[in-house]
């Protein structure tokens, strides 16, 4: 089947599940644990069943009985152990060895349905470790999702009582070998009109088509979204959103106010990751990010695991999906730390993320060039032979630093690079590689600096 074919069916999927997501938002505390607890027990049972590595650990677990009080009983897990022991923690009929062939058959052109048996997606990313990560993702995952991302803009436009036109621009990965494509160009209502764009598209092409387009949505990377903001400004892009949300990069107070100068509306964040699916979400009546705590469980923990109280003594947060039954995420460790407060009147069952304590991605600067760093890690997390990567940025183009598992076909990783380099119009660019034993961490995160811009 053509996979524009699955999306559309996907699309008339979570055109049928938004009534019931907007019916949750209205859930009481109560409600929403009971619906946790159900879930949890529903995610716990096939997770026993079908997989390997939860057959032993749950094995004498009471799961008919277990509460949300009892998760911290399980152990953590995290990128390292799902890409050392991939099939053991896989519930699908797949392996490791068949998701990557697959993967390359899309990379490479020889597979024209990035969906595996019609069925599955393999997401291959780095992540803000830089660590390439390879996950699995089915049908009814990639709906709620979607039902995550756009429900509140809905209920929020339903309040407002709009009913103007619905055009949604996003501005994504540009290869289908990335989790974004799949869920921010969607139409969670049938009368929604979409315009998909990729993230390195100069934006001189971007600013034209979305002038065309006149959205009244837009959602977007957040470096993307401060780079259209800053065009609108200029006088190189002239529209109007009504809505505008980032993702795929903690906001700043610039983005924030250059939307804000350039639209008159409040920039919208969002947060989730590949592995768990999106785990936060702005409004327009929110101050800070909704937690959609009917997806996923969050638990903010130290370095030993343990919970925590306040933010300075926090480490990372134990995510649990409770959506995605083909690869069980049960205290997933997602190495952001956040602040969580107390939810709205608006949205009563659901605590708020105040605060990120990340950075932003920020785009290169060559001169008047300006290159998005998607044109590097969209090549290099494809690579399988490629654990971790940092991109330095050089006067001329970049110097990449590669941890390597085998031996990665650099110079077709270089080519490629080259390639979007031209495409922003970056004269004769240089890019260069070194292989490396390790790449240092932030002592305190353990993150990877996966990009430094040139300082000027």
């Amino acid at each position: 089947m053509d996979y524009k074919k699955i999306l559309e069916n996907v699309w008339t999927d979570v055109q049928k599940l938004m009534p019931e997501h907007l019916e949750r938002l209205a859930w009481t505390r109560e409600q929403l644990r009971d619906y946790q607890t159900k879930a949890l027990r529903d995610l716990l049972r096939d997770a026993k069943e079908n997989t390997v590595f939860y057959k032993n650990v749950l094995s004498s677990v009471d799961i008919d009985n277990f509460n949300l009080e009892d998760l911290p009983t399980l152990p953590p897990n995290d990128k390292n152990m799902h890409m050392d022991r991939w099939d053991d923690f896989v519930a699908a009929p797949v392996t490791y060895d068949i998701a990557e062939r697959h993967l390359e058959g899309v990379r490479t052109g020889e597979t024209s349905n990035p969906f595996f048996n019609n069925e599955y997606l393999f997401i291959a990313t780095g992540g803000s470790t830089g660590k390439r990560g390879l996950f699995l993702w089915d049908m009814e995952f990639l709906k709620q999702i979607i039902c995550y991302t756009y429900r509140y803009l809905i209920n929020d436009e339903k309040k407002n009582g709009y009913n103007g036109p619905m055009k949604l621009a996003a501005v994504e990965a540009p290869t289908l070998l990335h989790g974004s494509p799949y869920v921010f160009p969607s139409k969670p209502l049938p009368q929604i009109e979409l315009l998909s764009l990729g993230s390195t598209d100069p934006i001189p092409e971007v600013c034209e088509k979305l002038n065309a387009f006149q959205p009244t949505y837009l959602n977007a990377y957040a470096s993307s979204v401060a780079e259209l903001a800053s065009a609108q400004l200029r006088g190189e892009l002239d529209i109007h959103p009504r809505w505008v949300c980032t993702n795929s990069g903690p906001q700043d107070e610039d983005i924030r106010e250059r939307v804000m100068r350039a639209w008159g509306v409040k920039a919208s964040n969002s947060w989730g990751c590949v592995e768990i699916g999106q785990m936060g979400v702005e409004t327009e009546f929110s101050p800070g990010m909704i937690i959609c705590e009917d997806g996923a469980i969050l638990e903010i923990v130290d370095h030993n695991n343990q919970p925590v109280a306040k933010v300075e003594d926090a480490a990372k947060v134990l995510a649990t999906n409770l959506t995605n039954h083909s690869l069980p995420m049960i205290r997933y460790e997602v190495d952001d730390i956040i602040e969580i407060g107390e939810g709205i009147a608006e949205y009563p069952a659901y605590k708020r993320v105040l605060r990120i304590l990340g950075k932003a991605t920020n785009w290169f600067l060559y001169g008047e060039v300006k290159v998005h760093p998607t044109s590097y890690s969209d090549i290099l997390e494809l690579e399988k032979e490629v654990d971790e990567f940092q991109v330095v940025q050089t006067k001329e183009g970049a110097h990449i630093k590669l941890v390597c598992n085998g031996e990665p076909n650099i110079q077709e990783m270089k080519d490629t690079i080259l390639k979007n380099l031209d495409k922003y119009g970056l004269p004769n660019p240089i890019v260069t590689f070194e292989v490396v034993d390790s790449l240092p961490h932030h002592p305190e995160t353990g993150k990877i600096k996966r990009f430094i811009p040139l300082k000027i």
